[in-house]
């Protein structure tokens, strides 16, 4: 490859980064918007429609239900909403790296949403640049979303590894798979995935299928120490 095709594919891959960078600026933005207005009517409605509900006389006893079922309705959006919100937040790099934020991650989703993930790593040391580490931190993101929202897994293991040259990120689940063919278009945790896979130039391998579980592995050649 000469000069010239190095720095174009160089300014490209510098755009994308920064359009990834804008993007999940843009996802907390919106976890922002959902929670201080959607949230936050859909409680006060509801609220008010109990309230309403304590004095009203109801027709019939079929009214009644329809009304409670109505209310009901609403806190299962609000609920719904609010794990929404939840997907959205992230957990960003320090100077501490990215096994440290790997591993951050991990305790989040342990946590906060009740996922039975570990983490496994043979290296620490490593000399990437930030914008490599954001982009696999996201891949890992993203995996243990869908999982958490799709796989109903009681095993997960996100899993970093030095291999020679190439440095593996797995996140491996035990839940009920799926079939990648039959995923309709704008699926966009997978096309995200795809996308900073892209981005990094790295092998992605999606080994999946109904009943037998997920595993994404992304590989990523580093160069040696200089």
């Amino acid at each position: 490859m000469n000069a010239e095709a190095f720095a174009q594919l160089e300014a490209e891959r510098r755009r994308l980064t920064a359009a990834l960078a804008l993007a999940e600026r843009d996802r907390q933005l919106i976890g922002y918007e959902i929670h201080d207005g959607v949230v936050q009517n859909l409680t006060a409605a509801a609220m008010q429609l109990e309230g309403a509900g304590k004095q009203a006389a109801f027709a019939s006893p079929e009214g009644q239900e329809s009304y409670a079922g109505g209310v009901r309705l609403l806190y299962e959006s609000i609920a719904e909403a609010r794990r929404l919100i939840q997907g959205l937040t992230t957990v960003e790099l320090d100077d501490r790296g990215l096994v440290s934020a790997l591993q951050r991650l991990v305790d989040k989703f342990r946590v906060n949403h009740g996922l039975p993930v570990t983490f496994t790593f043979d290296t620490d040391a490593l000399k990437l640049p930030g914008s490599t580490q954001h982009l696999l931190l996201r891949i890992a993101q993203e995996s243990l979303y869908n999982v958490w929202k799709h796989a109903r897994a009681s095993e997960i293991e996100v899993r970093l590894a030095k291999k020679g040259e190439s440095l593996e990120l797995s996140i491996a689940d035990n839940g009920v798979g799926f079939d990648p063919a039959q995923i309709p278009p704008g699926h966009f945790g997978l096309e995200g995935i795809r996308a900073r896979a892209g981005v990094l130039g790295a092998n992605l391998l999606l080994d999946t299928a109904p009943d037998h579980g997920t595993r994404v592995v992304v590989q990523l050649t580093v160069p040696p120490p200089v």
